[in-house]
């Protein structure tokens, strides 16, 4: 499935600041966040920039991003809960800011308390395990 570009960008900021909240990036999610923007079809050198200057750039803002399509939706928390708990640890802040981003697009605490434990007991699978918006774009 080809996706259009503002659907790909939103996709991959909404992301980013996931990325952001901890203050802290890890060289495993900066590999997952390459392979990603990889995926969406964004350059390298572009996403190895982009998270570079993550921190310290005040254009990626914690504004939630709403997704119109269900499916990108379920996609994106799934692979929200993938990028936070690479680096093995899931902050408060990344916690909270998925639940502010699931209530933004429509959906409840509950659901996404189900996702994160369906996230945490599929963690084993380790980066090889392909991620949802793999997937979709493949269908």
């Amino acid at each position: 499935m080809n996706l259009p570009l503002i659907v790909r960008s939103d996709y991959y900021k909404a992301l980013l600041v996931l990325l952001k909240r901890d203050r802290v990036i890890h060289t495993r999610e900066r590999e997952l966040m390459i392979r990603i923007g990889e995926m969406l079809d964004f350059d390298r050198r572009f996403c190895e920039a982009t998270i570079n200057d993550l921190l310290s750039n005040v254009h990626i803002t914690r504004t939630p991003v709403i997704f119109a399509d269900e499916n990108i939706k379920d996609c994106f928390f799934r692979d929200a809960l993938r990028v936070a708990l690479v680096d093995g640890e899931f902050h408060p802040r990344e916690l909270s800011w998925l639940r502010r981003m699931a209530r933004a697009n429509g959906r409840s605490d509950r659901w996404l308390d189900i996702i994160i434990e369906e996230s945490l007991k599929n963690q084993n699978e380790g980066d090889c395990a392909p991620l949802q918006i793999q997937n979709r774009l493949q269908n």
